[in-house]
């Protein structure tokens, strides 16, 4: 049985940590469906960076409630422009403009807003903010800091 010090200590590492399992394809090839992740919610002890893979809420505009979580990589942070080849994207999602993005060459380009991130799965066909828009940083709850067990 844990004494309340232990109970303390445990509640504050779960409020730290979560494990998570991955449901789809939308990390493949990084990550695929039953590997296991260990987040550590987002703060100055783990700062964004470009690159990281977060897990967060779904959010509305996806037709989330707040219960879903969705995993991707961070591809712009606050103030910067996101830049995705048109070659990255699938067929269907190449009229991005409806979605926010301006075509510049051959990247769509999306700013985003302070406070926000823009994410992307590392699979062609992910949903992410390439439909979704730039996500409130507040929305992520963790930031992927090890892999537990491959699928």
């Amino acid at each position: 049985m844990l004494t309340p010090p232990q109970r303390t200590r445990m509640r504050a590492l779960g409020h730290l940590l979560r494990i998570i399992r991955v449901q789809g394809d939308s990390m493949v090839p990084a990550l695929h469906d039953g590997d296991r992740l260990l987040a550590m919610r987002p703060g100055p002890w783990r700062p964004l960076r470009r690159g990281v893979i977060v897990v967060g809420r779904v959010p509305a505009a996806a037709g989330g409630d707040g219960s879903a979580l969705f995993i991707k990589r961070v591809l712009a942070l606050p103030g910067e422009i996101a830049r995705v080849p048109l070659d990255r994207l699938s067929p269907v999602r190449r009229s991005v403009e409806q979605f926010g993005a301006t075509i510049d060459g051959t990247d769509a380009t999306w700013p985003v807003p302070d406070g926000h991130v823009f994410v992307k799965g590392d699979a062609h066909d992910s949903a992410d903010s390439v439909s979704w828009g730039a996500i409130p940083r507040s929305e992520l709850v963790g930031v992927v800091v090890a892999r537990l067990s491959p699928s």
